[in-house]
């Protein structure tokens, strides 16, 4: 199977799971757990949905020819579900983590938001050393402060602070 095809099986198992995902979602948040495997040369999809008491976070592991994961459902539309278990299972997330040093390119906001922060409020202000961006945002139920210098056409992340 390709790759394309691997990713259809995968949104289709999560359509599948709508009705499943919604009701859950009315006693907590639910855990989508997958098994992903390669057998034969042939992919393999197993979910399964669960509400687990205690907050966990989301993680893969990945071992031989088999992926297995655990991602909280924020969102049950199976769309926005399978972006997130795609996120998760190519490691985009564990890129995505902003560090002071890190540097933006392009527009910030547009960076944040597609690192998956929600920006609440935005402010650049012009002094005697350069011009600073103050950001709070909250990604995953987290809030953040975050301070940025903006050096030419790239944004240097100067601190990130979890309220």
């Amino acid at each position: 199977m390709t790759e394309i095809s691997f990713r259809k099986q995968l949104f289709k198992a999560i359509k599948e799971l709508k009705n499943e995902l919604e009701e859950l979602g009315r006693y907590g948040t639910p855990y989508l757990i997958g098994e992903i495997k390669k057998v034969n040369g042939k992919w393999e999809v197993h979910l399964a949905v669960s509400v687990i008491e205690e907050k966990i976070e989301e993680f893969s592991i990945e071992e031989n020819e088999t992926l297995m994961f655990i991602c909280p459902v924020r969102d049950t539309r199976p769309y926005k579900v399978y972006m997130d278990v795609i996120s998760l299972i190519s490691n985009k997330r564990l890129q995505q983590e902003i560090k002071p040093g890190s540097v933006i390119k392009g527009n910030p906001r547009r960076a944040l938001k597609r690192m998956g922060f929600e920006i609440l409020w935005m402010h650049s202000q012009n002094t005697s050393e350069g011009t600073y961006i103050t950001v709070w945002a909250s990604k995953r139920g987290n809030r953040y402060t975050i301070t940025m210098k903006v050096v030419g056409e790239e944004t240097k992340i100067i601190e990130v602070k979890k309220i």
